[in-house]
């Protein structure tokens, strides 16, 4: 799965991938004591010089995945539930694995859904508020792929799918 991730992201228009420096990958361990080293694996080979766009989707270097798991919204908010910002659509909304789940679910994660670290809030014929929990952000959070490996095989083949916050909201 990892060398197909490479050469995926290594085939999008405009790419240009190094290898991470030692820093850039003490930086990135030091997001969650539970990141998988697949990650590791993956941006120690080939990290973007800049962000990497395809279709929905804009895959980011190791400072802007630092920030968006701990100044950007969502990913500030959600990363201590466990869920890890490495990407995002062109909507902001961040694209998350689940780190508490061994096969690393991926979700997208709405950025105005998730934006107050106390409470999730939308209007369903009625104003809805839920508790901000870990059960609650994945109720509102669609999945994408069932595990890492299956998001990069979906990538590969053209066959992911983003959502607009009224399509999340319909699908509640």
């Amino acid at each position: 799965m990892v060398k197909k991730f490479i050469n995926f992201l290594n085939n999008l228009q405009g790419a240009s991938l190094r290898a991470a420096a030692d820093d850039e990958i003490r930086k990135i361990k030091g997001l969650s004591e539970k990141l998988p080293d697949v990650f590791v694996e993956i941006y120690s080979q080939a990290v973007p010089e800049n962000k990497l766009e395809y279709e929905d989707f804009v895959f980011y270097d190791i400072d802007r995945i630092y920030a968006e798991n701990t100044d950007m919204v969502p990913g500030v908010n959600i990363l201590p539930f466990g869920l890890f910002t490495f990407a995002s659509t062109f909507d902001g909304d961040a694209i998350c694995v689940d780190l508490n789940i061994p096969d690393l679910p991926v979700y997208q994660c709405s950025h105005s859904l998730l934006s107050d670290e106390t409470e999730i809030n939308y209007y369903k014929k009625d104003m809805i508020t839920l508790a901000f929990n870990y059960e609650n952000i994945l109720k509102v959070s669609p999945k994408l792929a069932d595990s890492l490996s299956d998001f990069v095989n979906k990538l590969i083949n053209n066959d992911t799918e983003t959502y607009s916050v009224t399509d999340i909201i319909d699908m509640l």
